[in-house]
């Protein structure tokens, strides 16, 4: 039903901020691209006059001329092909070892009375505080990196999939014993299912964590294996802030894009909630 009149039969006039319902979507997105608009007229305005050296900010013809050079076109796209290379691979395997463990302490406590206590103590020692330790144990190269990557995106796994298992409803357990299922089918048909929201939070900051951790890792292990991060640096020291800027733009975009993915990925995976409400 309509909602009622106001007093005096009139609906009071739309203003500037209540947009009819079709234009909401377009007022959102207008009003979140106004603070990138601004800092853009701010960029243009302090090459133009020269407020700032060029080796700190670049004008936008030159920063177009970088990005049509087919070389830095290339650079950059092997830069990243190579960063998500190695994300991937640490990804896989931090996701996997983080619920095995996550799973098992909140199976039994008996296993989370033996690993929990040390996987507590190593949660709280900072990312970067692993690097002196891994470049000593795996070089420099891809391998120390895919590990760095792997320990980021296995803590909230852990913890994710821990808290997503011991908060399975006491009633579900109940009516799984009585249909009489094995510790197997208990598993797979209660506690994963009911604790699948939890893991899929999880692993969505898992994977932010570890874009974080690659970009991080190409800026401070080393920059001989590749990766946007490298060419990032590399330019840096060849005092290209064009490439530079290039390359931090990938990465914006790049982590905007992933981003906007996640938020979407639990209404697709739990798309079936809503057909049952």
């Amino acid at each position: 039903a309509p909602a009622p009149l106001p007093a005096g039969g009139a609906r009071p006039a739309a203003g500037p901020f209540t947009a009819a319902p079709g234009r909401v979507w377009r007022s959102r997105h207008f009003r979140g691209l106004v603070p990138p608009a601004l800092l853009l007229v701010l960029w243009w305005l302090a090459t133009t006059h020269e407020w700032v050296s060029p080796l700190v900010l670049v004008p936008f013809g030159q920063l177009y001329d970088a990005a049509r050079d087919p070389q830095v076109f290339s650079s950059l796209a092997e830069g990243i092909v190579s960063t998500f290379s190695r994300l991937l691979k640490g990804y896989g395997v931090g996701v996997g070892v983080g619920l095995l463990l996550g799973i098992g302490m909140g199976l039994s406590h008996a296993f989370d009375r033996i690993m929990g206590p040390s996987f507590h103590a190593v949660r709280q020692v900072a990312i970067l505080a692993w690097i002196p330790l891994l470049t000593a144990w795996f070089g420099t190269g891809d391998l120390c990196k895919i590990v760095f990557v792997a320990i980021a995106a296995s803590k909230p796994v852990v913890m994710g999939a821990f808290e997503g298992v011991r908060s399975t409803p006491a009633q579900l357990l109940e009516v799984g014993r009585v249909l009489g299922f094995s510790r197997l089918k208990m598993l797979r048909w209660v506690i994963l299912p009911s604790s699948a929201p939890s893991i899929v939070t999880a692993l969505q900051l898992s994977l932010i964590y570890s874009w974080f951790a690659s970009i991080g890792a190409e800026y401070v292990i080393g920059v001989m294996s590749g990766g946007i991060g490298s060419v990032v640096i590399g330019a840096q020291e060849h005092f290209r802030t064009d490439i530079v800027l290039l390359g931090v733009t990938v990465i914006a975009a790049t982590g905007v894009a992933m981003n906007k993915a996640l938020r979407s990925l639990p209404d697709y995976l739990f798309r079936w909630r809503r057909a049952r409400a």
